[in-house]
This record gives structure tokens, sequence and C-alpha cells, in this order.
């Protein structure tokens, strides 16, 4: 599924003992993801919001295009991020990161959940994988979104460390 995602990034004032109640039926789609991530002993938080309205875009510190890249087939020249739905172990997880950001040239973060748990990531910049997000689970595709927020607030994701999820907000139907 694509969809157009506003994600906005702010310092958190502490850190958050929430975690998500997942739907009963997994047909519903993830319609918004809070996570929380440490940076240099400070504590961020991402909110990122599928299909958004005007109100929530114009306080958005990003607004991108993004596609899953296992599903999706037409839209993902156009994608400012892809993300996989499928878990993967990480040695094929990476090599298809560098596959799909290499026939993606549009494609700024990509990202695959890993069976091991976790996350691999490879942004267009440093051309270098890394695992995150030990704790976010690997149906949170919008983690995605958050951490190219990151990337477009000029930071690395290499140095946020103890991402999690904070919240989880599902819904039924169509996004956006």
């Amino acid at each position: 599924m694509s969809h157009l995602v506003a994600v906005t990034l702010r310092r958190a004032t502490g850190p958050s003992v929430s975690h998500p109640t997942a739907p009963s039926r997994r047909t519903y789609a993830l319609r918004a993801l809070t996570v929380q991530g440490t940076s240099a002993g400070r504590v961020y938080a991402f909110t990122a919001m599928a299909g958004v309205v005007d109100a929530v875009r114009a306080s958005a510190t990003d607004e991108h295009f993004a596609a899953d890249a296992d599903r999706e087939r037409r839209r993902l020249s156009c994608a400012d991020v892809l993300f996989a739905s499928r878990l993967r172990p990480l040695a094929t997880a990476v090599r298809w990161l560098m596959h799909v950001t290499a026939a993606y040239p549009g494609c700024r973060l990509a990202a695959a959940p890993l069976t091991e748990g976790g996350w691999a990531i490879l942004d267009r910049a440093s051309r270098q994988p890394v695992v995150l997000a030990l704790r976010v689970p690997g149906d949170q595709p919008l983690l995605a979104s958050c951490l190219h927020t990151w990337l477009v607030a000029g930071h690395d994701v290499r140095i946020l460390e103890d991402v999690r999820v904070v919240h989880a907000t599902y819904g039924s139907g169509p996004i956006g």
C-alpha cells in the first residue's frame, strides 16, 4: 500500500511507557504511529500519520510519499520512502535494501523488518545499512517515515538509540 505521510518531530518531555495494542483482525491498516528515540541523551518523539488531513499537514515537520515495495508496483518510482511488509533475515534484507534503492533513485530511505527483530535501514546518503529499532515490531511500517523525517531534519539515522513504539492507531478501509 502506498500513501502520503505527514510526520511531526519534537523534543519529548520524558520517556513514555504506553504500548500499542494490535487490532484483533489483521485487515486493519496502520493509520498513525508515535515512536520515541534517543540521541545524545535527548528524547525525541515522532508522530507519523498516513492519509493525513490538512490540519495535521500544516504542523508537520515532513511530508512525503511512502510505498510498500513488497506489494506495490505502480508508484515505487514516486516514493521518498520504500518499506518492506515481509520479515527478512538480515543478509536478505540488506540485499533487498541495496536493490530497491538502486532501482528507485528517488527513494531517500528504505526499511525492512527483520526476522531477528528490529529493522534494517538504508538511507541514500550513507549507503551503509544499519539495524535500528529493536523494540519496534515488523508490522509498523510508519517507522520508516519517522526515520525519513529524522534525515530531513539534518540528522543521521545511525545516531538514534532506543527507538520504541509509544502508540499505534489502526483503522479499516483505504488510506488517504
